[in-house]
């Protein structure tokens, strides 16, 4: 007995600290990049990795804990930052805009949910992808917003990088903590419960189709935030960039490396897939998306657990090892 609980104690302590410390330390040296003399490439590299931080949690509110795999994540992102465009040039504090953007997406993932969360498995996934390339097209249509030559933003406020950094710094960790709120919840409880059998949670009381709606207007209003902070830093967007179903795809792909339906897991997603997407679109243009598609593909097969999954194997294999060797 007293091995056991030695080895449990040692276990939980690990967890503890990988669960705990190590963000806490990833936090610091984030916070720390402007100011330890790394060059303006590398800080743009987090910023829109911090985004992409920002995006991967909020889909996995909808598609990790609910098991609603959506590939139109890209409507919401591009309206953020349409909203967020078009409310800066209005003369709104960029906190606002964001805001707004937030709310306009919320309110757009109400009204795709309330018809698409009727269908179940394939047809819905089929559906919000007919969804993300309808609002492309009419984006492309809009006269107000530059049509297909895209929206330029005229921000008042001197550009500073480091601001724009620290934003999308600290909307990513927003975004965590509302993840851990909403997984240590009751809404939490009843989502995973419909990702394991929804007429069974049906059966427990929980009512389905409200919990998801519930859920991805969250979801949404993280992804719009998301897009609208990509806008302002960049001042320039267009249908084709914003709205375009590689970024659905992307937002839906960096749960899936990390560990989908974790906490960790679309931020380790995230960060694995935006620092390797632009070596891999650099030096692959014309095939990165069949590379990533690939990458998809063997994750599904070999690891579905992702990053976290496979780090969750090795650390059962440590403790194995150390419960064998007690023993002996």
């Amino acid at each position: 007995m007293g091995v056991k609980e030695g080895g449990n104690v040692g276990g939980s302590s690990v967890s503890r600290f990988v669960s705990v410390v190590v963000p806490l330390l990833l936090l610091a040296g984030l916070a720390a990049v402007p100011f330890v003399g790394t060059g303006p490439n590398v800080i743009r590299l987090l910023f829109m990795t911090l985004t992409l931080v920002t995006a991967s949690v909020g889909w996995n509110l909808i598609g990790g804990f609910a098991g609603q795999i959506s590939f139109g994540f890209a409507v919401f992102y591009g309206l953020g930052a349409y909203t967020t465009a078009l409310s800066i040039n209005g003369g709104i504090p960029p906190f606002f805009a964001f805001l707004l953007g937030a709310i306009v997406a919320a309110v757009a993932s109400l009204l795709i949910g309330l018809p698409t969360f009727r269908l179940k498995g394939p047809y819905f996934a089929i559906a919000t992808i007919g969804v993300s390339e309808a609002v492309r097209v009419v984006m492309m249509n809009v006269p107000f917003t530059g049509g297909a030559s895209g929206y330029r933003i005229i921000d008042k406020a001197r550009f500073v990088q480091s601001h724009h950094y620290y934003t999308a710094l600290v909307l990513a960790v927003l975004a965590v903590v509302i993840s851990i709120l909403v997984r240590r919840s009751k809404l939490g409880l009843a989502l995973i419960a419909i990702r394991e059998d929804q007429d069974a949670a049906s059966d427990l009381g929980v009512n389905p189709f409200v919990a998801k709606l519930i859920v991805h207007a969250l979801a949404a209003a993280l992804a719009a935030a998301a897009g609208g902070v990509y806008a302002r830093y960049s001042l320039f967007i267009d249908p084709d960039g914003v709205f375009a179903f590689r970024n659905g795809i992307a937002i839906l792909l960096m749960p899936i490396i990390g560990g989908i339906g974790t906490i960790w897991g679309p931020v380790i997603g995230a960060f694995v897939y935006g620092i390797i997407h632009e070596e891999v679109v650099a030096n692959f243009p014309q095939a990165h998306l069949l590379i990533f598609g690939s990458l998809l593909i063997l994750i599904i097969l070999f690891e579905p657990g992702g990053v976290v999954g496979l780090f969750q194997k090795f650390m059962r294999t440590v403790r194995a090892r150390s419960s064998v060797g007690s023993h002996s």
